[in-house]
């Protein structure tokens, strides 16, 4: 199984982050995809993905910390590509439902994620909170043909679904898929299998019962099985193809 966004330099992790790494690689986890979020976090996210074979990175800086310096860092940050453990741009996105940097930042931001991906061909890592009309007006804005990457933890519906397919996104799915089934089954049925990737925000969006507890790696089982549920399919079919997916999106060939 690849858990294809986490973020484990979180403090949540501050004591225990091998345990966590172990304890899901012992249930049958092959990769993670470290997401970076600040630019500072830059230098811990790579070792941490140089250290371990089975760990990947991301580059990018959350919209939550957009600002007028935030490109030029990011720019400065991209020195270091191409890198072998590095196989995705962003997080990166707009995010209308925190509000934590001006709206005009983020997109300033985002806009210059989405050059570094053009750049180094890259796919994208994208959050979206109650943004999905800008988003999609800054992509088709700077699209240069069919877009190659994932809205994470997706929270849309059909026509934001549909929308994101459409300009070649796949949809990230974690626990927050878990909360509330009815609301949820006519939209991830009606996915191509192909456009599915699994992820679990970790530390945050544990599945069900109990979404209040720390989430981790190993817990994406559990998230899957209750997505196949959902799906009517086998949890070891949905594994095969996320996982296929995953690898296919990001490049990890040994994953």
């Amino acid at each position: 199984m690849i858990d294809t966004h986490a973020h484990l330099l979180q403090p949540d992790y501050a004591r225990d982050r091998a345990q966590v790494l172990t304890r899901g690689f012992a249930l049958g986890l092959t990769a993670v995809i470290e997401i970076n979020l600040r630019a500072e976090d830059w230098p811990e996210t790579l070792a941490l993905a140089e250290a371990d074979p089975r760990v990947y990175a991301t580059l990018g800086i959350h919209p939550h910390e957009a600002g007028p310096e935030a490109p030029a860092a990011l720019r400065r940050l991209a020195e270091r590509l191409p890198h072998p453990r590095v196989v995705a741009i962003g997080e990166t996105g707009i995010d209308h439902h925190r509000k934590y940097a001006a709206p005009v930042e983020q997109e300033r931001l985002f806009v210059a994620h989405l050059e570094l991906a053009h750049e180094t061909g890259l796919p994208v890592v994208i959050h979206c909170r109650h943004a999905f009309a800008d988003a999609f007006r800054v992509l088709d804005r700077e699209a240069r043909g069919p877009w190659r990457g994932v809205f994470h933890c997706f929270s849309g519906g059909r026509a934001e679904a549909d929308a994101a397919l459409a300009r070649g996104f796949h949809l990230g799915l974690g626990g927050a898929v878990t909360y509330d089934p009815e609301r949820w089954r006519p939209v991830v049925r009606a996915l191509p299998p192909e456009r599915i990737l699994l992820e679990t925000d970790a530390p945050y969006l544990s599945p069900a019962p109990d979404r209040h507890r720390r989430n981790e790696p190993a817990l994406i089982f559990e998230t899957a099985r209750l997505l196949a549920d959902l799906l009517e399919i086998d949890p070891a079919e949905l594994e095969r193809t996320a996982d296929a997916n995953a690898r296919r999106l990001f490049g990890l060939a040994g994953a």
